[in-house]
C-alpha cells in the first residue's frame, strides 16, 4: 500500500487576519515497502507534513490518500515521536499492549503472541515487566517502536525518534532500526534534522525548501544499506551528505537575511 500526497498546502492563522503558509503544493508518493526520509531547514514544515500523513491535521488544500492494497478496511498508521510517550505506570508488556487495546484490531486471545513477538524483535526479551523509569533512553525508544509495530501498520511515521539520545546510543539505534526495517519492510516516512542519519537509513531522501515547504529535490540512494559504511562507498555517501547540506545551509542563510514583516 502506498500513500499519495497530492498538491498539499497547509496554512495556519497568524493573528490580525493573517495566515502563515507552512507547506505549499507538496506532491509526493510514499511507495510501498520503501523507507523515505524527509529533511530540510528548521521550520520548513517537516513535522506538519508528517502530522498530515497521520491524519492529525487536515490539509488546507490538496489530498492525502492511500492507494493499492486492500482498501476495504481503514489503513492503519503508527507514529513514533521523539518523546516516546510511554505510560510510567505500565510495564514494557502493557505499554506495547496499549496500541492493541486502543485499536481493537486483534482478538485479545492473540495479544500475547503478538506482543511477545515484537518484544523479541526489538531486543527487549527479559524486560517485559520493567517500567519506563528502569530503562535507558534507547530501551524506552525500542518500547515505543515495538508499540507502533504491534498494530501491524500500513504506514509507519517517525518524527526524529533518536534526537534526544546521546551520540553513541543514537548510532546503535540507527543500526537496530535498519535491522528491524529489513525484517518488516514497512512503508516508512522518517523526519530528521540529521543528514548522515537520512543518508544511512533511507531509500529516498526528500528535500524540503524553507517555509513554505516545497519539494525541492528527491535523492535516490541505491547503495545497499549494509554496504553504506564500507570504504568503497565513502566518497558516494559523502557526496549525498554534501548535496543535502548545501541545500539546507543555503535555505537557512536566505531565511536569516529575509526582512521580517512586523
Amino acid at each position: 500500500m502506498q500513500l499519495i500526497i497530492d498538491h498539499v498546502s497547509q496554512t495556519f492563522p497568524a493573528g490580525r487576519g493573517r495566515a502563515l503558509s507552512v507547506l505549499e503544493d507538496v506532491s509526493l508518493t510514499l511507495r510501498e515497502q520503501e523507507f523515505t526520509a524527509l529533511v530540510g531547514p528548521s521550520g520548513c514544515g517537516k513535522s506538519t507534513l508528517l502530522n498530515l500523513c497521520a491524519g492529525l491535521l487536515s490539509p488546507t488544500a490538496g489530498t492525502i490518500k492511500f492507494a493499492g492494497g486492500d482498501l476495504t478496511a481503514e489503513p492503519r498508521v503508527s507514529i513514533v515521536f521523539q518523546e516516546t510517550g510511554l505510560m510510567p505506570w505500565r510495564n514494557v508488556y502493557d505499554n506495547i499492549a496499549f496500541g492493541l487495546e486502543a485499536g481493537g484490531i486483534l482478538p485479545r486471545k492473540e495479544w500475547d503472541g503478538r506482543i511477545c513477538h515484537y518484544i523479541q524483535l526489538v531486543g527487549l526479551a527479559g524486560f517485559e515487566n520493567a517500567y519506563p523509569h528502569q530503562l535507558s533512553g534507547g530501551m524506552r525508544q525500542r518500547v515505543g517502536i515495538a508499540r507502533a509495530l504491534a498494530v501491524n501498520p500500513d504506514l509507519l511515521l517517525m518524527d526524529e525518534p533518536f534526537s534526544a539520545l546521546d551520540a553513541q546510543t543514537r548510532l546503535i539505534m540507527q543500526e537496530e532500526l535498519v535491522s528491524l526495517w529489513e525484517k518488516t519492510k514497512l512503508t516508512t516516512l522518517y523526519v530528521t534534522h540529521n543528514i548522515q542519519e537520512a543518508v544511512m537509513l533511507a531509500d529516498r531522501v526528500v528535500l524540503l525548501s524553507r517555509r513554505p515547504g516545497k519539494v525541492k529535490d528527491i535523492l535516490s540512494i541505491d547503495i545497499p544499506r549494509a554496504d553504506r559504511e564500507k570504504p568503497e562507498y565513502s566518497e558516494e555517501i559523502a557526496g549525498f551528505i554534501r548535496r543535502i547540506w548545501e541545500h539546507i545551509s543555503r535555505d537557512a542563510r536566505e531565511a536569516m537575511t529575509e526582512v521580517q514583516e512586523p
